[in-house]
């Protein structure tokens, strides 16, 4: 059942889009923000212990609900999970894309700098635009927003999906800091993204070439929960292809660049029907088996 509300959600998304506006994470912030200014002088507060508590509220609560609904009917339950999977996914990062090549392409430059700051993956807004870098990171977002979420949620339900989310909001806003607090978040995150990152990078792999793309992930060293950003970036670069060189990183062609952007959506969209279509076999086989 999880499989269908992920296409009905995907499909509402694609099709109507639009939610951003409601997909408001302030209460969370607040939340977050209140218990930490409450706990923050508590030794077990800085480390693994406040990053569970500040979780488990929200999610037993969202879990109860759930609970309480497919105990109503299944209807409700349903609708239930597909508003919480729908809510999890992050900015629409097609539109995104898109403003920001048409304004590559109106030569705005104002306007292509301020969306560029929004598509940069945890970097400084000064950062200058490097091809390899912009599209590094819109494979990242895509992760984040998207395919992480919809991983946990065929894992583990709508509280998969609201984890992932919460998570991702939790890294964005303490992952520079330097406590124990902030370093179980980081720890946390890159846990839950190790396993949906290798499978969106096979996705990568198989929606693009097919060769490449593994090369590229086995030059990717290092202890394996560091490594999920440059196993997913190197494994994506090498399905398009994509070899950079310098001067198209220090200086690149403007209508490459808009075709790399677009080349990269592509793949995205590819690989997210190759997850469409291996997650509908594996339900099939399972209702045969």
């Amino acid at each position: 059942m999880n499989l269908i509300t992920v296409l009905i959600a995907l499909g509402v998304e694609f099709r109507l889009g639009g939610f951003d506006r409601y997909r408001n994470l302030s209460w969370f912030v607040l939340y977050s923000s209140w218990l930490c200014g409450r706990l923050t002088g508590a030794a077990w507060w800085q480390g693994p212990w406040g990053v569970l508590l500040t979780l488990f509220i929200p999610l037993a609560t969202l879990g109860a609900l759930v609970y309480l609904a497919h105990a109503v009917t299944f209807l409700l339950g349903f609708l239930l999970s597909f508003l919480v999977l729908v809510y999890s996914f992050g900015p629409a990062l097609g539109a995104l894309v898109d403003s920001y090549t048409d304004a590559l392409g109106n030569d705005d430059e104002a306007a292509a700098e301020q969306i560029l700051v929004r598509i940069l993956y945890d970097e400084p807004e000064d950062g200058a635009v490097d091809e390899a870098r912009v599209m590094a990171a819109i494979m990242l977002r895509a992760h984040e927003y998207l395919f992480a979420v919809i991983f946990w949620f065929l894992l583990l339900g709508a509280v998969g999906a609201l984890l992932y989310c919460l998570v991702v909001n939790l890294t964005q806003r303490h992952g520079q800091h330097e406590d124990g607090y902030a370093d179980a978040v980081r720890a946390l995150h890159r846990i839950l993204m190790w396993p949906s990152v290798r499978l969106l990078a096979l996705g990568f792999a198989l929606g693009g070439s097919l060769v490449s793309a593994l090369d590229s992930w086995r030059t990717v060293s290092g202890h394996t929960l560091e490594t999920s950003r440059d196993v997913l970036t190197q494994a994506g670069l090498g399905a398009l292809d994509y070899e950079p060189t310098d001067a198209t990183a220090q200086d690149p062609n403007k209508a490459d660049f808009i075709n790399r952007i677009k080349d990269t959506m592509g793949l995205i969209n590819r690989t997210l029907i190759v997850w469409l279509i291996v997650l509908g076999l594996m339900t099939i086989a399972g209702w045969i088996g």
